[in-house]
C-alpha cells in the first residue's frame, strides 16, 4: 500500500492532503486517485516554476475530474510544487532562497528550502512512481509552442519508454533532452520513464488551451493503461522530433526584439532576434545555426545579461 507522508492510499478512493517538506514548515498540496484495479503509479507534478499557471490548473482540474472507477493503478497529482512562487507571481525561482527548483535535483534535506522541496519530491513521490509527467509552461516572461521533452541521458529502455510517452501526448514536437538536470531528467536517470510537457506562457491561459493540455495528459495516461476505456484524441499530423536544441542567452543588459513567433520555421542564417541598448545600438544578433523551429522565447522586452532569449531546435 502506498503512503505519502502521514497518508495511506486505499484502492477505490480519492485522497486530498498536504505533504510536509522535510525539515521545514512548508506543506505541498497533493491529490491521489487510486483505482480499484491493478495498474502502475503515475506521478504528475505542476508548479515547479510557480507562475506557470496552466500546468497547475491542468493538474487541479484533472485531479478533481478523474474518478477511481476510471483508473487502473494510482495517479498522484502534486498540485503545486513551489506554492509561494505561485501565490506571489514569482518567475523561475523559490522566493525564499532565489533558487530554481528544477535545478535542485537531487535535493538534500539540510539545504535551503528549494533543496528540501526537491528532496521531498524525490523521496516521497518519485521513488514510489512507475512513470512521471512534469507539467510546465512558458513563465511570466515567456511564450512556448506546445511541445514535450523526453530524456536522452538515462538507460536506453527508460529513454525509449519515455519517448513513446512523449509521442502519445499528440503534441506537434518532441525534444530529446541532452541534460542531466531537472526533476524529470533526474527521475529518468533513477529508472523512471519521465516527460516534461510545455504549453502557453505569460502567466495566463485560455479555456481552449487548458482543455487541450488536459487532453494531452490524458492521452499519456491512456497510453500507459491507467485510464480505462480511453480512446485518446484524434491526431491529424505526425509528431516531429528535435534531436538538437540550442538555447541562447543575452550577452548584455538591454532590450530584446524577437523576429519570429514561437512555432515558426526558419532557415539557417536567418535573424531570430536582436538585443539593443536604449539608443538602438545593436548589442547582440541571434542568427540560426541550422534550419529549425522556435520552441520558446522571451516575450518581455527588458533583459539582463545571462537571461534566456530564445530556444530553437532542428526538425
Amino acid at each position: 500500500m502506498l503512503q505519502i507522508g502521514r497518508y495511506r492510499l486505499e484502492k477505490g478512493k480519492q485522497l486530498k492532503g498536504m505533504l510536509p517538506v522535510v525539515n521545514h514548515t512548508l506543506e505541498l498540496p497533493f491529490c491521489a486517485v487510486s483505482g480499484e484495479g491493478e495498474g502502475p503509479v503515475v506521478l504528475i507534478s505542476a508548479g515547479i516554476h510557480g507562475s506557470e499557471y496552466i500546468g497547475i490548473r491542468t493538474a487541479i482540474e484533472l485531479s478533481g475530474e478523474l474518478q477511481p472507477s476510471e483508473v487502473n493503478g494510482t495517479i498522484i497529482f502534486l498540485l503545486v510544487a513551489n506554492p509561494q512562487a505561485a501565490y506571489s507571481f514569482t518567475r523561475l525561482v523559490v522566493p525564499e532562497d532565489g533558487k530554481n527548483l528544477n535545478r535542485m535535483f537531487p535535493g538534500k534535506k539540510d539545504e535551503s528550502l528549494s533543496g528540501r522541496i526537491a528532496y521531498t519530491i524525490e523521496h516521497e513521490l518519485q521513488n514510489q512512481s512507475d512513470y512521471y509527467i512534469d507539467l510546465h509552461a512558458g513563465d511570466t516572461h515567456e511564450k512556448v509552442m506546445p511541445f514535450v521533452y523526453f530524456p536522452g541521458v538515462a538507460r536506453e529502455e527508460v529513454c525509449e519508454t519515455a519517448r513513446m510517452m512523449a509521442e502519445a501526448t499528440g503534441m506537434p514536437v518532441r525534444v530529446k533532452s541532452s541534460a542531466a538536470t531537472g526533476s524529470y531528467n533526474y527521475a529518468a536517470i533513477q529508472g523512471i520513464p519521465s516527460i516534461l510537457m510545455e504549453r502557453g506562457g505569460g502567466g495566463c491561459y485560455g479555456e481552449e488551451e487548458l482543455l487541450q493540455y488536459k487532453e494531452e495528459v490524458k492521452n499519456v495516461l491512456g497510453h500507459l493503461g491507467v485510464l480505462r476505456d480511453f480512446a485518446g484524441s484524434k491526431r491529424e499530423k505526425s509528431q516531429h522530433e528535435v534531436e538538437k536544441a540550442s538555447y541562447i542567452d543575452s550577452a548584455a543588459e538591454g532590450f530584446w526584439y524577437p523576429k519570429k513567433q514561437v512555432g515558426d520555421l526558419f532557415r539557417k542564417g536567418e535573424l531570430l532576434g536582436v538585443v539593443e541598448d536604449v539608443w538602438g545600438n545593436r548589442l547582440q544578433a541571434c542568427h540560426a545555426e541550422y534550419d529549425g523551429i522556435v520552441l520558446y522565447q522571451t516575450a518581455g522586452m527588458g533583459v539582463r545579461q545571462g537571461d534566456s532569449l530564445i530556444a530553437y531546435g532542428n526538425v
